[in-house]
């Protein structure tokens, strides 16, 4: 009876050992598969430029063993290229939203079991001219001071010149400056441009007349 029972218990015990061993190798196999994915080729996108004032950007980068690449906009596929065995590609992306753009590539295998994710860039896209204001003097002003302070703000990541001059603007797109005038009628012209490449241009004029 002992020996019945004895037996049972190693019968069962290997048929657990076998069981856990089954699993430990499929986990094994999965791991396998998913670090192969890891290290399987490579993908690299340019670096885009920051911001655009078009709603068109060309994407360009390089791979390694893969055979398509795959563009996507604002996680949303947008174009393939078939790369025929080249290892760089470029592609022009339609349909930029304004604001900000996610943008990132997929290497792929032809039959599908290799893909490769590249980094996820953002891209912002404006296309309005920058405001630009000037608050103090205002045109045609006649002052008795020859340095002249000057007040004005615009939009944020915006660079402001006077003069050909450049205006320190800060975080909130204001900026305080002053100018030495000559005796007469002085034109002051300003510019300011935005991180997108949009210009908008001002002039005014001031007379410094001197007390007598």
């Amino acid at each position: 009876m002992i020996g019945v029972i004895l037996f049972v218990g190693f019968d069962s015990l290997i048929n657990s050992a076998l069981f856990f061993t089954n699993i430990s190798k499929g986990k094994t196999i999965q791991d396998t598969s998913s670090s192969e994915d890891d290290f399987y080729g490579s993908i690299f996108l340019d670096t885009p430029i920051i911001a655009t004032n078009s709603a068109t950007i060309v994407v360009s980068g390089r791979v390694s063993s893969f055979d398509t690449v795959a563009y996507f906009l604002n996680n949303v596929k947008t174009d393939v290229t078939k790369l025929d065995g080249e290892t760089n590609f470029n592609e022009k992306i339609d349909n930029l939203k304004v604001g900000e753009n996610s943008l990132y590539a997929v290497g792929q295998t032809k039959n599908g079991k290799n893909s490769k994710k590249s980094e996820v860039f953002t891209v912002i896209y404006k296309r309005d001219a920058p405001v630009l204001e000037i608050e103090t003097p205002h045109d045609g002003d006649t002052v008795k001071k020859q340095d002249l302070q000057i007040v004005g703000k615009t939009d944020n990541n915006t660079t402001v010149h006077l003069n050909n001059s450049p205006v320190v603007v800060d975080l909130q797109g204001e900026f305080v400056t002053s100018i030495r005038l000559k005796e007469g009628s002085n034109t002051l012209e300003f510019s300011a441009v935005d991180i997108a490449g949009n210009s908008t241009n001002s002039s005014i004029t001031v007379t410094y007349e001197r007390d007598e």
